[in-house]
């Protein structure tokens, strides 16, 4: 990459800043079919406190040491740190991310014994993972992985870290759908991943100066993200634990890992300590976490690993804990989701979600399943969860015992900015509001709702393509609905309670979900930066841009259009669902469109495909 195109990309970073709080909006994610990056500054807190379980403990930090294969090299590097976090507390531990580790080595016994536990890193660690037009070597080299460590006896893995996630462009939404997401040919699967990298901002108003700068001016955090080269791998300002793709918990690295320390600072240095500790300052301000991505490589030293231990034991006593992800994840488990994890026993939707209810900042939890109907919603004033009913099922289990999505859509009907939900599937249908303690039906929500027939969120376990979004941005969502029969856009009625149709649908040809109720490859997106979402749709036939007008005229400005493979690929949007409905990858993030996959990997600079979203798709339109 050119010094223009890494200065340009930087500056595009710097401009982007912290994106206001959108009300109606704030549920949406819920829907997305797949995106590591929607959490940032104003997305709800997951802070410590919800889920340790510990009174008096702010703050987790998991020190997750990376390529385990020869465990006598493991076991010198690690063990002065592991003596000292266990001369601080006994309970604590850490996590060792394995490749082709031997399950009978007795070394992982005695480590287990120390709650030192073994993750999972791949087989073979491709760099990236996705390369050289081959899914297939990827799926292999994770499950090999995992299936491996399961046959550790006693083993617990849970984990997953991507191979050179901290030095390039390796993470992808494709990944999770495709192999993440997914059962190992052994019928196992994990419950966490710790890849995609945090990096705290000045952007965040909680944080002291002292903590973000340094004291030549410069973010003490931002500045490792390497120029170099292009990097999209990152989040900022959310240091807690969120879900990606419905199954997965992401606890997020923290940038800097000891590889982009090195990068900037060279090999061993003082001012890489000096900003850990600072990120563990940090940390305790936020109520939050981070994991240390770290290496035997000789990029830092285990005394100055025991430095940063040190000085969270000296400044915040029992306010902070080091945790291995097996003790995290069950700690998630059991005092945040009251013992209903993410994944079902057979590895599918077990309808869990994460949202915030009552709009008070914090995030709540909701379950519907065949078994449990519960709503935890937490107070912060108390510090603590209280329980109540949850109205539907959010997934339903057929006679083979797969689960279907049950077509349950939150989004924001009232004008408090409180959650509601809206179902009709064929055994459920109806409209409910939470009130700040209860759910309550509404008698009429659906009235209006029809269009040939009624207006179905799923059928046969099939997503329908509906969607609640807040299009005038008046704090309210409008319902849009694209499926291959129905396209249309209803809002509120002047009552409040039923719905009329708008004026306008879904650009042509354009819709959310296919005949089989897979992704199609639409994506809302703020092309044009006017605050309101318009629409990139993208799949192996053909691809459009329409930029939202009014709601009058819906998304009338048609910018860009096209059958795939009749011109230049160049001046394509690159697809974001495959011919065989599989997700390709893509993600927007700091106005550009990302692409990551097995086709970008190795092939293109920076293992990923980018189109910057004013610049490119808007230009000359």
């Amino acid at each position: 990459m050119s010094a223009r195109s890494a200065a340009l990309l930087f500056s595009i970073i710097l401009a982007s800043g912290a994106e206001a709080a959108d009300v109606g909006n704030r549920l949406t994610y819920l829907d997305e079919f797949c995106n590591p990056y929607y959490v940032g500054l104003h997305t709800p807190k997951l802070i410590t406190p919800q889920w340790m379980g510990e009174e008096g403990v702010e703050a987790v930090i998991v020190l997750a040491n990376d390529d385990l294969k020869e465990v006598a090299g493991h076991e010198a590097y690690i063990r002065p740190i592991v003596t000292r976090l266990k001369q601080i507390d006994a309970r604590s531990g850490m996590s060792l991310m394995g490749t082709q580790v031997d399950p009978d080595d007795p070394q992982l016994q005695a480590w287990l014994a120390e709650d030192v536990n073994p993750e999972a890193h791949t087989w073979h660690h491709p760099c990236p993972c996705l390369q050289n037009g081959s899914l297939a070597r990827a799926r292999q080299t994770f499950d090999a992985c995992v299936d491996n460590l399961r046959r550790i006896p006693g083993g617990r893995t849970v984990a997953f870290r991507m191979p050179c996630c901290d030095s390039m462009n390796s993470v992808s939404p494709r990944f999770f759908t495709e192999i993440y997401n997914q059962t190992t040919p052994e019928g196992h699967f994990l419950t966490m991943d710790s890849s995609v990298f945090h990096v705290f901002t000045a952007d965040d108003p909680e944080l002291p100066r002292e903590l973000v700068y340094d004291g030549d001016g410069r973010e003490k955090f931002r500045k490792y993200l390497p120029t170099d080269r292009v990097m999209a791998n990152y989040v900022e300002n959310y240091p807690y634990p969120y879900v990606i793709a419905r199954l997965c918990w992401e606890f997020s690295p923290l940038m800097p890992s000891d590889w982009d320390a090195q990068h900037l600072n060279g090999v061993c240095s003082p001012l890489t300590v000096r900003d850990l500790k600072a990120a563990v300052d940090a940390a305790v301000v936020k109520q939050g976490v981070f994991s240390l991505c770290f290496h035997t490589h000789g990029w830092i030293d285990n005394h100055q690993v025991i430095e940063m231990i040190d000085h969270a034991a000296a400044r915040h006593g029992p306010k902070v804990r080091f945790l291995n992800f097996h003790q995290v994840q069950t700690r998630l488990d059991e005092n945040l989701l009251g013992a209903q994890p993410l994944r079902a026993p057979n590895g599918q939707d077990n309808g869990v979600r994460l949202l915030d209810l009552n709009h008070d900042g914090y995030m709540d939890v909701v379950v519907g399943n065949e078994t449990v109907r519960r709503t935890r919603v937490w107070c912060p004033e108390t510090g603590k969860w209280t329980t109540g009913g949850f109205p539907v099922r959010i997934v339903r289990v057929d006679k083979q015992g797969n689960r279907r999505d049950a077509g349950v859509r939150f989004g924001v009907l009232q004008p408090s900015g409180f959650a509601s939900i809206l179902v009709r599937n064929e055994e459920t249908s109806g409209v409910w509001h939470f009130d700040g303690s209860q759910w309550k039906a509404e008698p009429a929500g659906l009235r209006g709702l029809a269009l040939d027939g009624p207006v179905a969120t799923s059928l046969a376990g099939r997503d329908r393509g509906v969607r609640l979004r807040d299009l005038d941005r008046d704090g309210v969502c409008e319902l849009v609905v694209g499926n291959e029969k129905q396209r249309a856009v209803f809002r509120r009625a002047a009552d409040g309670r039923t719905w009329q149709r708008a004026p306008f649908s879904l650009p042509e040809a354009a819709t959310i979900v296919d005949a089989q109720g897979r992704d199609a490859g639409l994506r809302f997106v703020d092309v044009d930066e006017d605050g309101r979402a318009d629409v990139v749709f993208s799949n192996a036939g053909h691809y459009c841009l329409d930029l939202f007008s009014s709601m009058t005229d819906g998304w009338s400005r048609r910018v860009l259009s096209g059958r795939r493979g009749d011109g230049p690929a160049e001046n394509e949007i690159p697809m974001i669902v495959r011919a065989d409905g599989t997700n390709n990858g893509a993600w927007f993030k700091y106005g550009q469109m990302w692409v990551q996959n097995e086709d970008t990997g190795k092939r293109l600079p920076d293992e990923i495909d980018r189109r910057r979203l004013r610049e490119d798709l808007l230009a000359d339109h």
